[in-house]
């Protein structure tokens, strides 16, 4: 359990009068305070409360308080949330570079949600920058389950141009080996090479699932 931070005085005064503010007056005197002691003043108010003010401010100001807040500290009320407040604020989380808070809020979704997140950010590029900071690989996996092969393709791709086609190969290592295969078949050959060096590592038994034509590119490229 997240300890939540201790209070200010004009954060006490604040929260005192949570039950008789109108909401919008509320939403303008947290946004006074700004992202960081908004971020420290969320864990202490209660949950309807908070859900409530979440949805009234802002999805600029709120990805800005996320940079500052554990979502473990409000998780009942994060997970509470729609989808699409999820989405919003994963875009622009991903606007503003803040990939790695992305993923940590990511990792309280369940895999259905951020399959969602997946498709709506619709940026293969920043798809990749979040998962290079997922600790639960497994959840990526499950989420990518039943994307289409051109969009596995696409986030291979996109994570060879980061430089880091390992976490690639470790989201796509966690697919059934005949998906493997598939995506293996419609990469160019420079890029095949290098990934199919790493999945068979892990998993020879792809070797035989793989089409001719693959297989023969592959011992071209010397990765068989």
């Amino acid at each position: 359990m997240v300890k939540p931070p201790s209070l200010s005085m004009a954060q006490r005064l604040l929260l005192a009068s949570q039950s008789m503010a109108p909401l919008a007056v509320k939403a303008a005197l947290v946004q006074k305070l700004g992202p960081q002691q908004a971020a420290q003043l969320s864990p202490h108010m209660p949950a309807e409360q908070l859900r409530e003010l979440i949805l009234e401010l802002p999805i600029e100001f709120l990805a800005q308080v996320t940079i500052h807040l554990d979502p473990r500290a409000i998780l009942d009320t994060y997970l509470a949330l729609p989808d699409e407040v999820h989405l919003q604020v994963a875009r622009q989380l991903c606007v503003i570079g803040a990939f790695a808070t992305a993923a940590r809020y990511a990792e309280c979704l369940s895999p259905r949600q951020v399959k969602v997140l997946i498709y709506g950010i619709n940026d293969a590029d920043h798809v990749v920058q979040i998962a290079r900071h997922i600790v639960d690989i497994e959840l990526i996996v499950q989420s990518l389950r039943s994307f289409s092969t051109g969009y596995l393709c696409k986030l291979t791709e996109a994570a060879a141009a980061d430089d880091n086609l390992a976490i690639s190969a470790r989201v796509l290592g966690g697919l059934p080996l005949p998906r493997q295969a598939d995506v293996c078949a419609h990469l160019d050959p420079p890029l095949l090479n290098e990934l199919l060096a790493l999945l068979l590592a892990a998993n020879d038994g792809l070797r035989e699932l793989l089409p001719e034509r693959v297989q023969e590119v592959a011992a071209l490229q010397g990765a068989c």
